[in-house]
């Protein structure tokens, strides 16, 4: 007789899972990033194209994943729809670069992110921030091994607090600013056919404050009525976060002479600061570690999902979907972290950041693809994308664009991404039977 289902409990409302993914959003790329896409553009005008377009490629992102996710709600995401299309392999692949490549680099990311801010508010040094940032990550883990229902409160708690307390940020540039930064541009600025890669660099950096919004997939088993809820929370996110990250950089170049945003590595800290002198600025380090908290909190929420549903379907090792009487798969969760403190004892923020936004540049544009083949399996979903197949078209193409970029301006970095995802596919044909059938006894199809 065979043992029941392995399945997550369905506990979470359409709003847990809107703050869980606004949370993991909003992080550490709206506070570090800003100085990043501005020293590389050069002018203040095409920094505000490249968050719009950031925006706008988010959307046709979630329109792709909110069909995705009621077409399958199962724990894993990605992996899981490119299961359905390309076999096991394909899942193979897609998950375990998603979960120890793309997502640990991330968590190591705003881990590093994290201890720098503590660091900064509590005057240690900087080359301290990476164990710090460990620590932190392990007292988050430890959060997360209690149970999902503290690890959700948390969410919620410090998601209210920090959008709050962002908004107030808005308010007070509003009032307080001179308009500083809207003129100008910085000297060897990009043009002509230099800018093209400049942009596509800078996108990197607006691409990861963006991200987050796939995350919802993750969780879609977890998720109370699905093919309502998803959609909501998909877009929900991605149109509250892209009004709420143009309103900032607003904020920004109206207090801060562009210069000094384009050297900064805490611009809203460093707008409150030239407002209300340093007492501002430290209050701003406890607002952006509040903030960066929050994704991190978020992210190791999600990912585990992923280890778990790859070793619930037999790819992977059995013991990583084992699920404690808090609801948390903690075999999978303990994985996540121990890979992670590794990236973040070990990497910088730049270089955590370009390896993620290879992995998600290939890994995402395939999803359009596996879209396509679903849609031509079966047409009729819960939801399905508008303008069809323009708005997937558009989204993988600008996908491929970035790439490109990216091989051109940073070839080392993407080379040694794409080498990986390559060993990844290796090992997936010696790992692999595409024909065991696992995965359907345990956890059947949607």
């Amino acid at each position: 007789m065979r043992p029941p289902p392995l399945t997550l409990r369905k506990t979470l409302r359409w709003g847990d899972g809107l703050a869980l993914v606004v949370g993991i959003m909003v992080g550490s790329g709206i506070f570090r990033t800003p100085g990043i896409v501005a020293s590389t553009i050069g002018r203040p005008a095409l920094t505000f194209v490249a968050w719009a377009l950031g925006g706008a490629v988010g959307l046709l992102g979630a329109l792709v994943y909110a069909e995705l996710a009621t077409r399958h709600p199962h724990a894993g995401g990605k992996y899981v729809y490119a299961r359905e299309s390309f076999g096991r392999r394909a899942a193979f692949v897609i998950g375990w670069v998603e979960a120890l490549g793309t997502y640990c680099a991330a968590i190591a990311a705003v881990a590093v992110v994290s201890g720098d801010y503590l660091g900064r508010l509590l005057g240690w040094p900087p080359r301290v921030a990476s164990a710090t940032g460990v620590l932190l990550l392990v007292a988050v883990t430890a959060v997360h091994l209690v149970g999902v229902r503290l690890g959700t409160m948390a969410q919620n708690l410090v998601t209210g607090a920090k959008v709050l307390a962002l908004l107030g940020v808005l308010v007070v540039a509003a009032v307080a600013g001179s308009g500083a930064g809207w003129t100008g541009s910085l000297p060897g600025a990009p043009s002509g056919a230099a800018l093209f890669g400049a942009m596509a660099v800078a996108f990197q950096a607006v691409i990861w404050t963006y991200y987050g919004y796939p995350d919802a997939a993750k969780v879609a088993e977890e998720m109370k009525d699905p093919d309502r809820s998803l959609p909501r929370v998909f877009l929900g996110a991605i149109a509250s976060v892209t009004a709420l990250y143009l309103l900032l950089n607003a904020a920004f170049v109206h207090v801060l002479p562009f210069e000094r945003i384009a050297t900064s590595t805490l611009v809203a800290g460093d707008a409150a600061e030239a407002m209300f002198g340093p007492r501002a600025g430290a209050v701003m380090s406890a607002l952006a570690l509040l903030v960066v908290l929050a994704s991190l909190n978020g992210n190791l929420f999600v990912t585990p999902r992923v280890v778990f549903g790859l070793s619930r379907d037999g790819l992977g090792p059995r013991i990583l979907s084992k699920v404690n009487s808090g609801g948390t798969p903690w075999t999978a969760l303990l994985l996540v972290a121990v890979v992670a403190v590794l990236l973040a004892a070990t990497g910088t923020f730049e270089r955590l950041l370009s390896l993620a936004i290879t992995f998600i540049l290939v890994t995402d544009g395939f999803m359009v693809v596996v879209l396509f083949k679903l849609r031509a399996a079966r047409p009729a979903a819960p939801f399905r994308v508008p303008l069809y197949p323009l708005l997937p078209l558009l989204f993988l193409g600008t996908y491929l664009l970035l790439l490109v970029g990216a091989l051109i301006q940073q070839p080392g970095i993407t080379l040694a991404a794409l080498a990986a995802l390559a060993l990844v596919w290796f090992l997936s044909w010696w790992l692999v039977d595409e024909t065991e059938s696992a995965a359907a006894a345990d956890h059947p199809t949607a």
